[in-house]
């Protein structure tokens, strides 16, 4: 009996995947020792990542200095309802502010080719003014209502209304500082800004009731005078540019605005979630606990990335003015990988460190009250670090110009994380919170790189087409 020849292997596909792996990760080598070049042949860049290192370790040292503070005087639940209430304000944001905010930054460089620069400028200042004093309002009003819906003082959503309205104009400041690369004046205007909101906030709680809602409304006093103080001369700068074309802010609204707000929705179900559930399924003591672990957690990792984002993504923006240009996206890719490569190399050394000392750390950087098993907190800095890698890509899209493919991923990762941490947290508590948030980025990060239309795909897309 003769039987039928086996099929042959197929070698050259095996080889073609080698090949085309060996390739990508020598495309991420040569991004990253492109960008280290350029860095050190450039004064003016390494002036600007001088300032921007500086400044974000010396606000790092400054928010941990707050945290001791409120942990040691607001104690576990009153810095739980604290860290609530601040959160709650991203959500607000990403509702209100970010698509007008998101819109009018990747279309500040092209508006200056365009004359469009006043007008761009008309169109988010008005819209800052009715979101920010229409909050405020709205959360003074009911201030009372809320504290009995939800558990909380009776002031505090009216101090919390001070804060975003405040804190909102403050941040439109630095947003267009760090547009213009102005790292010096950045820098000093918030450490300035840290410096005043500890001392005010201290003496509040020291000298005042030691409340949520007293933390909140010195928060907001700063915020208030320091929004005037860096917000209001750039406004002024640009609406003395002289009338020209119609602006592209409300069409890039649709387009580009609300899918990037709707991403940040998104973003804040799969990043702050976990701390709400804690809350409801374990009690408000366990929120503070939680979120100072996790922000201890995140220090190496988020300083990496804020420096990274602050740092690269100004100058991805400015090499991709036209995202129908593929060397000009390939420009701008070649920027932000150098940077991933950079805080992929220091996170895998910082994990180590978390799993040797991160429990003496938590109590340092805040009391003996706080502290909590080893394993949890290596669990903790190791979903940190994925979530700030996943960070570090993200803004490939935005220069792509792809944000209804990221929405799509960040979709994924926001059903994930509500969904695991509400059968891990009542088994294994804040270890199992913890543990459910790693699992969440972590598919997140696989999905978002090397997903169908990732981040992969987008960069060596362009890389293809500027070549050919």
């Amino acid at each position: 009996m003769r039987y039928p020849p086996s099929k042959p292997k197929r070698p050259a596909a095996r080889a073609t995947r080698v090949a085309r792996s060996n390739a990508t990760l020598a495309l991420g080598l040569r991004s990253l020792y492109a960008g280290v070049r350029r860095i050190t042949s450039s004064p003016r860049l390494r002036a600007e990542i001088g300032w921007v290192v500086a400044h974000r370790i010396i606000e790092f040292v400054l928010l941990f200095a707050l945290v001791k503070v409120l942990t040691n005087t607001l104690g576990k639940e009153g810095y739980g309802e604290f860290n609530l209430a601040e959160t709650a304000l991203m959500f607000v944001a990403s509702v209100l502010i970010a698509p007008v905010l998101e819109a009018y930054k990747r279309d500040y460089h092209s508006s200056a080719e365009g004359f469009e620069r006043r007008a761009a400028a008309l169109t988010v200042i008005g819209w800052y003014s009715i979101a920010t004093l229409g909050t405020a309002a709205a959360l003074a009003l009911a201030s009372t209502s809320f504290a009995s819906w939800f558990g909380i003082g009776r002031w505090t959503a009216l101090a919390a209304g001070l804060v975003f309205l405040g804190e909102r104009w403050r941040l439109l400041g630095h947003e267009w500082l760090s547009l213009e690369r102005e790292r010096r004046s950045s820098a000093l205007w918030n450490i300035a800004f840290l410096t005043s909101q500890i001392a005010l906030m201290a003496a509040a709680v020291t000298f005042g009731t030691a409340t949520a809602a007293s933390a909140l409304l010195a928060y907001g006093l700063a915020s208030l005078l320091f929004g005037a103080l860096v917000a209001a001369p750039t406004a002024r700068k640009l609406l003395r540019h002289p009338s020209g074309a119609q602006s592209r802010v409300p069409r890039l609204v649709v387009s580009f605005g609300i899918p990037f707000a709707a991403f940040q929705l998104l973003q804040w179900v799969q990043s702050f979630s976990d701390r709400y559930m804690v809350k409801g399924i374990l009690d408000p003591a366990s929120v503070g606990l939680y979120v100072a672990a996790f922000q201890v957690c995140g220090v190496p990792f988020i300083l990496g990335q804020r420096i990274a984002h602050e740092l690269l993504v100004p100058i991805a923006y400015q090499r991709s003015r036209d995202a129908g240009d593929p060397a000009q996206l390939w420009s701008a890719d070649r920027v932000i990988l150098a940077g991933l490569g950079a805080q992929f190399a220091i996170g895998l050394g910082m994990l180590g460190f978390y799993l040797l000392f991160g429990s003496k750390l938590l109590v340092l950087l805040t009391s003996d009250s706080y502290v909590l098993p080893t394993s949890t907190i290596t669990i903790l800095a190791a979903a940190r670090f994925v979530q700030a890698i996943s960070l570090g890509v993200q803004p490939i899209f935005a220069v792509h110009q792809q944000m209804r493919g990221l929405l799509g991923f960040r979709t994924a990762g926001a059903i994930l994380t509500p969904a695991i941490c509400w059968f891990t947290i009542p088994v294994w508590g804040l270890s199992g919170a913890a543990a459910g948030g790693l699992l969440a980025f972590l598919v997140y990060f696989l999905l978002l790189a090397f997903g169908p239309g990732g981040a992969l795909w987008l960069v060596t897309d362009a890389r293809r087409r500027s070549r050919g």
